[in-house]
């Protein structure tokens, strides 16, 4: 029987690293289908359907169709991170077409984070955590780290697909033109002066204000030019993960104010942000930057590269589709073919260190171990001790408080009696008493003694 091959639903495979990245470490032979519509049969040799075109009518129709007969399995390669604009937003893509649900058995992620969100949508088991094999060039890349002192290089870029409305790219273009005129009116950021080195797409150097760029294909690859910078900022794009996956603090060019599937440590959503995230930009605290990290780590599996796993998840794949042809039965996959090392667990980051997170704390910077011990040793005496103080203290206060009971009722007892004189006293004052009545503190009898001898006198 003829070797099986991997068949590649994509009429410009071999023109984007989206494939050409893994296609040379494929030891099976693979063929690519350019013209695909909705009544394409899989040759009798095809032992696996890979494609990242999962929005339009032909394609989904021929991927539902195969998806259907059960036979050929399909697994789709995620093309970058989630973008919400892109999923819920435009126009040009018929609602759901994104992974909801997934027209495949199973789903390339770049990274966990994409998987929570894609089964969210109803496609349990479906995922697997493979990374990005496009950027599997800068896991081993060792750019000079971003300076702190002289010009402050700054890359402004955009994604390929920056808006998809009108509306949308107004928003866009208003960013960038606040943006220009923020770095053209005062160039300084921190006291140094900046170097803006702008990569637009999608025509906005115009509209921006800028003068034209060459060609992006007869410009060096943006790594390059982020390994070069000191900071990014960059509209929604997965530009975001391959800046911060070279140590660039970036932030996210965002007026839509949408929702992010990727947050980023810095958003600038209004034109007041930017000279804040500017200030930020150049000297980068170290808790917004371990968050940074968190996120890369999170939404792009880079714990090694992304192709082996890749090329491992096509050959299980191949080889659970053709047991399945030769048993006769359905196809059936696991809910995770490729084996998580970390069982699900972060790692610890690299920048997770409480003297650079906390810098105002003096004891977090003490790296004298036996000056530690030795006030941790005082302390736990210290400590020790209170228990028995705080007994004390709680008696002295119970007793205080016995007292205060005392007197609060004295006061009581006092305050009573005085009213009652006061009120009897204020009778007498107005008047209030008839001819006969006994003055105030003498009884009926004296009183009329004292009118008897009255009248005899």
């Amino acid at each position: 029987m003829a070797e099986l091959k991997v068949y590649i639903l994509c009429r410009f495979a071999l023109e984007s690293q989206l494939y050409l990245s893994w296609l040379q470490s494929l030891t099976r032979p693979y063929e690519v289908v350019q013209e695909f519509p909705g009544t394409w049969i899989p040759p009798d040799d095809c032992g696996l359907i890979v494609t990242h075109l999962h929005y339009r009518w032909d394609e989904v129709g021929a991927l539902r169709r195969i998806l259907v007969d059960g036979r050929i399995p399909i697994l789709i390669l995620a093309d970058g991170i989630l973008e919400y604009r892109n999923i819920f937003e435009h126009p040009e893509l018929a609602d759901g077409s994104v992974f909801q649900p997934l027209m495949g058995h199973k789903l390339a992620c770049i990274g966990r984070g994409q998987v929570r969100v894609v089964e969210s949508w109803g496609n349990i088991g479906k995922c697997e955590v493979v990374g990005y094999p496009r950027l599997d060039r800068l896991l081993t890349a060792t750019p000079e780290p971003p300076a702190k002192t002289g010009p402050f290089r700054l890359l402004i870029c955009s994604a390929n697909k920056p808006a998809f409305t009108e509306v949308q790219r107004a928003a866009v273009v208003e960013s960038l033109q606040h943006l220009r005129e923020r770095l053209t009116e005062n160039p300084l950021v921190n006291g140094r002066p900046t170097e803006v080195v702008w990569r637009l797409t999608d025509g906005l150097n115009e509209e921006v204000g800028l003068p034209d760029a060459p060609p992006l294909d007869e410009l060096p690859p943006l790594h390059d030019v982020i390994a070069q910078v000191d900071a990014v900022i960059t509209t929604p794009s997965t530009i975001f993960l391959e800046s911060a996956l070279l140590g660039r603090p970036t932030a996210v060019l965002d007026f839509h104010n949408t929702p992010h599937y990727v947050p980023a440590p810095w958003m600038i959503n209004a034109p007041k942000h930017l000279n804040a995230i500017l200030r930020e930009l150049a000297d980068p605290p170290a808790a917004k930057m371990l968050f940074q990290n968190h996120v890369l780590h999170d939404q792009l599996e880079c714990n090694g590269p992304a192709t082996p796993r890749l090329i491992e998840l096509i050959e299980r794949m191949i080889q659970v589709g053709q047991e399945s042809r030769t048993a006769g039965t359905p196809l059936e996959f696991p809910h995770r073919i490729l084996t998580d090392e970390r069982f699900g667990f972060s790692p610890v980051e690299s920048g997770y260190d409480l003297s650079q997170l906390y810098p105002e704390n003096p004891i977090l910077k003490s790296s004298d171990l036996e000056q530690l011990q030795l006030e941790l040793n005082l302390l736990k005496g210290r400590l020790e001790e209170i228990p028995d103080q705080l007994y004390r203290v709680l008696q002295q206060l119970d007793e205080r408080n016995e007292r205060i009971d005392e007197l609060q009722n004295k006061y009581n007892s006092t305050k009573d009696r005085l009213d009652a004189a006061k009120e009897r006293l204020k009778k007498w004052r107005t008047g209030v008493f008839r001819l006969g009545d006994p003055a105030p503190g003498k009884t009926e009898q004296e009183a009329g003694s004292e009118t008897t001898e009255g009248e005899s006198e």
